[in-house]
């Protein structure tokens, strides 16, 4: 029996650890331990805590350094399920098969943080998710499985999450029937699975300037149209703004799109 080990964290984290642990194949796999974050239950997304109470699962806190428990040691897979840490070298070499996580683009592209907002703030007309083995670089390792998702002009960067959160949802028993039958031996031979040209990395500064909307800069329509989607997400949230010259305080934009009925 595989032990599977999974890292959540967000909707998705909770929303695939329900899947995880009603799985039709349960008696195939257990689930040793889940780890998660100091915000787990605390922001927008809910706490796992009480379904791993419900099943009876250890629940660990995943801070650094993380002191590794006994249990993570006897796994065969790490799942980073929307996991924001970055992994340390000696922890990647624990499970028995690999370690794999969940990134929101078709990499290589888009590697980094946001990728569902740079997706659409780059005006792509389609994403998608990867899992792929983790090694010592950011978003860089073998890809295990990936699909293809479209991206509607009527998107922004909350409606283009959520949808990919239902795809991922409905792929899951694609993939855990991908962990149970795996050979690790054809991770050293099948190079096919080696990706070619790193794609770009985007950083959480880089993020944060974008959000800056400059008054004196002309935009082309549809590249303001896409900046605005590509920022937009809960319309309380502080992403897109402008600075009034005279108050020197900031004015945040929300948005909200709809389709014609």
């Amino acid at each position: 029996m595989q032990r599977i080990v999974p890292f959540v964290d967000h909707e998705i984290g909770y929303r695939l650890l329900q899947k995880l642990v009603t799985h039709s194949d349960a008696s195939r796999f257990e689930i040793p331990v889940v780890v998660t974050t100091r915000e787990n239950g605390k922001a927008w997304w809910p706490g796992v805590r009480e379904i791993c109470m419900k099943a009876n699962i250890p629940l660990l806190v995943y801070e650094a350094p993380f002191s590794v428990d006994r249990l993570i040691r006897q796994a065969d897979w790490f799942l980073l399920l929307s996991w924001k840490h970055i992994i340390p070298i000696d922890l990647i070499s624990l499970p028995k098969q690999g370690v794999l996580n969940l990134h929101y683009s078709l990499l290589p592209s888009y590697r980094g943080v946001y990728p569902v907002n740079w997706a659409i703030i780059n005006g792509e007309r389609r994403t998608g998710f990867t899992y792929h083995f983790v090694n010592e670089e950011i978003d860089d390792g073998e890809i295990f499985m990936q699909v293809e998702v479209p991206v509607h002009l009527s998107d922004t960067a909350r409606t283009l999450q959520s949808r990919l959160d239902d795809i991922v949802c409905h792929h899951f028993d694609e993939l855990i029937e991908r962990l149970l039958t795996y050979d690790l031996g054809s991770r050293l031979r099948d190079t096919q699975k080696k990706k070619g040209a790193r794609g770009d990395y985007y950083s959480r500064e880089k993020f944060e300037k974008t959000c800056l909307i400059d008054l004196n800069k002309s935009y082309q329509g549809v590249e303001f149209f896409n900046l605005l989607r590509g920022l937009a997400f809960f319309e309380d949230s502080k992403n897109a703004y402008v600075i009034d010259d005279e108050s020197g305080q900031k004015i945040y934009i929300s948005l909200n799109l709809r389709e014609e009925k």
